[in-house]
């Protein structure tokens, strides 16, 4: 089923990202099957959470999709010509200034450097780290440098944007104002997002639409709908009607 994010129009209903049938083994014939037969629609510019129980294949869904692991089975179509994955964990280099950390992608794609710092300087005074520009990691908190990993695949304008649990470590009041920037920016992109998180408020802050995923091998369970009207914050969530429906609905699943 074709499933339009909030407020498509009618024409670009029909556009989504197709993924049929991924199957990754790990380890040979006899190793550990971490997807079978994982079927999944993400239509194109929404962003979509994926929940799921620890060890069910999250990660090894975005690493298949961006290339990082082999597809035994499956399709994906469109194929992404341009995809982004920001990982687990700071995955700065710490060598770099956090603008050259942003403008890397960039610099790969052949962008002169003018522009690329100019761009990347741009998306790190959209994160509130116009100051830091010239900062290195070390001298970085955890939260600016996920920002900045966050920064560096916007930079490269990806049409399919991987985030595996990217605010996970950061503080409470750090993780809602680095959700809300990360909004910003891909409300102005409107990337096609595939975000994975262990926390449901998270994915009802930030998606269009949440798939569950079951145990390994992982299946997806049901895909909801986000009713919630955008823009939105965690608080707005949590204060709209339905939400303890809908939440006591995707914990069900998880639980299942």
């Amino acid at each position: 089923m074709t499933i339009a994010p909030p407020g498509a129009r009618q024409e670009e209903q029909t556009r989504y990202l197709d993924i049929r049938g991924l199957g990754v083994r790990y380890g040979g014939k006899h190793g550990t099957e971490a997807l079978r037969g994982l079927d999944l629609q993400v239509p194109e510019g929404s962003f979509h959470a994926v929940l799921g129980p620890s060890g069910c294949g999250k990660s090894t869904l975005l690493k298949a999709l961006v290339g990082l692991l082999d597809m035994q089975v499956g399709a994906i179509e469109p194929q992404p010509r341009l995809p982004a994955y920001v990982p687990q964990g700071d995955s700065c280099f710490p060598w770099l200034t956090a603008a050259e950390n942003v403008a890397f992608g960039l610099e790969a794609r052949g962008v002169g450097k003018r522009e690329r710092l100019q761009r990347a300087r741009s998306l790190l005074a959209d994160l509130d780290l116009g100051d830091f520009a010239d900062r290195y990691p070390h001298e970085l908190s955890e939260g600016m440098r996920q920002r900045v990993a966050i920064a560096r695949a916007f930079a490269i304008d990806a049409d399919l944007l991987l985030m595996d649990e990217p605010l996970s470590a950061l503080d409470f009041q750090t993780k809602m104002r680095v959700q809300s920037e990360l909004l910003g920016l891909w409300e102005r992109q409107r990337s096609t997002v595939i975000y994975v998180t262990h926390d449901i408020d998270e994915a009802l802050t930030l998606a269009d639409h949440v798939t569950v995923l079951s145990t390994r091998p992982a299946l997806a369970r049901e895909t909801i709908e986000v009713p919630f009207s955008r823009p939105r914050s965690y608080r707005d969530v949590r204060r709209a009607p339905g939400y303890g429906d809908l939440f006591a609905r995707i914990d069900a699943l998880l639980e299942a």
